[in-house]
C-alpha cells in the first residue's frame, strides 16, 4: 500500500489538464501542482512530505491567486463524524498555507465527508484514495 506522500507525489498533473479544472481559464498557470493531499485513517495530520508538497503550492500561488480546498473521507464510520473529519482536513491544509503567508481570504474550505469517493470504498486498499483534501488553485 502506498503512503500518503507517495499517493500525493504520484498525483501531480499539469495545471491546465482537463482532469484538474472544470473551466481551464480558472486554473493556475503553474506547470504542476498536487491535486490532493492524502491523510491516514481518522486523522487530519500533515506529515513532512505533505508540508513539502504544500510548500510547492505556496510558491505557485504567488500574491494574488486563490485556492479551494475540499476535504473528504472514506466510507468507514458515521456520516456526522466523517463530515467533521473532512472539514478538519481542509482546515489543516488551510492552517499550513496561512502559516506560510497565504492570506485567509484567498483560501476557501469545504468538507464533503464520505460523499464523492474517487474509488469504490468496498475494499480496504481503495479507501486511502478517498481520505484526501483536493486542491484547486484559481487565478
Amino acid at each position: 500500500m502506498k503512503t500518503s506522500s507517495e499517493m500525493a507525489a504520484s498525483d501531480y498533473q499539469p495545471a491546465n489538464s482537463s482532469s484538474n479544472c472544470a473551466v481551464s481559464s480558472d486554473c493556475a498557470v503553474a506547470e504542476k501542482i498536487p491535486e490532493a493531499i492524502y491523510f491516514d485513517f481518522g486523522t487530519a495530520d500533515l506529515d513532512m512530505n505533505d508540508r513539502e508538497l504544500l510548500d510547492t503550492v505556496v510558491e505557485q500561488m504567488g500574491s494574488s491567486r486563490r485556492i479551494e480546498l475540499t476535504g473528504y473521507t472514506c466510507n468507514i464510520g458515521d456520516d456526522q463524524v466523517n463530515q467533521y473529519l473532512s472539514e478538519r482536513r481542509a482546515l489543516a491544509v488551510k492552517a499550513y498555507l496561512t502559516q506560510k503567508g497565504i492570506e485567509e481570504d484567498r483560501i476557501t474550505t469545504l468538507g464533503k465527508g464520505k460523499r464523492h469517493s474517487v474509488t469504490t470504498n468496498g475494499k480496504e486498499e481503495n479507501r486511502p484514495n478517498s481520505r484526501r483534501v483536493e486542491l484547486k488553485i484559481l487565478r
